[in-house]
């Protein structure tokens, strides 16, 4: 039976697989926003700019993805006003939706958007690159599904900071750093969450190609949005958002040789690959290179408005197979 745990100060809870609810102090006037479980630096960078700049007072309700939720402000999922859409991420909805006029707000929302929706144009910006590589180290020391939230918080706090005062890539890259080995973040996971949070499989990009060139069944399942998905995805992919995912989904993905989950850089698509798991999809794994950012960098076809699902299809397998024709679109 799903649980609700309430607490009086951010930082005293990790990331889990239940409903759960982040307070910062008891007040019955405050506003109160409500989302989904996520990994993304898009939700945890949203959750820090509600608590530190929007509503400080503001009840945040986190509940697991495909919950129904409560009464309030829903922010970062599909219903809501304030979400991911197209060039413009959740962090930077919630500027515009609540007049939020920091410069270094905007600049930070900036970078959030670039890592987000932006994929292939990160190494434009290399505070993009910077900013993303330690949210990953962070999740990474912890195992990602047991950040504790403090540490989240501390980590955006250093950042904006860091843009504040202007840094260059040098400086942010020792500020990030220090904040991921911050020793003050609280509750932190023992060493069997850890390593049962780190079990998700990353395999190379190189070894699912020689798996398509065999013939193998590998199935990949883009966790993005299906106006997302209908833009474009890997070819022969199948769109499966995380609140879809049921039993009967389960029961079809493990008669695969492979199952692949992938979104944008793999946030998601971790998660999505971690609620497989525990439901027994055992030959489930994530990308490496990250995603569908991964899968473009690497030269790879996708399926979209100018190419058909068969074209697509039909060059992946060349570029499987090792063929001179196989070029990056």
């Amino acid at each position: 039976m799903k649980r609700t745990i309430t607490l009086v100060c951010l930082g005293l809870l990790t990331i889990s697989s239940i409903a759960y609810a982040v307070i910062t102090k008891r007040d019955s006037s405050a506003l109160k926003f409500v989302t989904w479980d996520s990994l993304e630096p898009d939700k945890w960078s949203s959750i820090w700019l509600i608590k530190q700049h929007i509503a400080p007072h503001a009840v945040i309700e986190v509940s697991p993805t495909g919950d129904p939720l409560g009464e309030g402000i829903a922010f970062g999922v599909p219903q809501a006003e304030y979400k991911r859409s197209g060039n413009q991420s959740t962090f930077e909805s919630l500027l515009v939706g609540f007049d939020q006029q920091d410069p270094t707000l905007e600049r930070l929302g900036n970078i959030i958007t670039a890592i987000e929706t932006t994929a292939w144009n990160v190494a434009n910006d290399p505070l993009v690159y910077t900013v993303e590589q330690h949210f990953r180290r962070l999740q990474d020391r912890y195992g990602r599904a047991y950040v504790p939230i403090s540490c989240y918080g501390h980590f955006f706090d250093v950042l904006y900071q860091s843009l504040l005062i202007h840094s260059d890539r040098n400086h942010l890259q020792q500020t990030l750093s220090q904040a991921v080995n911050n020793q003050q973040c609280r509750n932190a996971p023992s060493m069997a969450e850890r390593k049962q949070a780190n079990r998700v499989a990353e395999l190379p990009i190189e070894q699912l190609l020689a798996e398509i060139a065999l013939n193998k069944n590998v199935i990949f399942v883009d966790t993005r949005e299906p106006a997302e998905f209908a833009k474009s995805h890997i070819p022969g992919a199948i769109n499966i958002p995380m609140r879809d995912l049921d039993q009967s989904v389960y029961d079809q993905l493990k008669q695969a040789d492979r199952v692949i989950s992938y979104c944008v850089k793999d946030f998601r698509g971790y998660e999505v690959t971690r609620q497989m798991l525990d439901h027994g999809v055992t030959n489930v794994a994530v990308m490496k290179p990250h995603g569908l950012s991964g899968w473009q960098a690497s030269g790879l076809p996708l399926t979209t408005e100018d190419m058909s699902e068969q074209q697509a299809q039909e060059q992946l397998m060349q570029c499987a197979r090792g063929s001179q024709s196989c070029k990056a679109l």
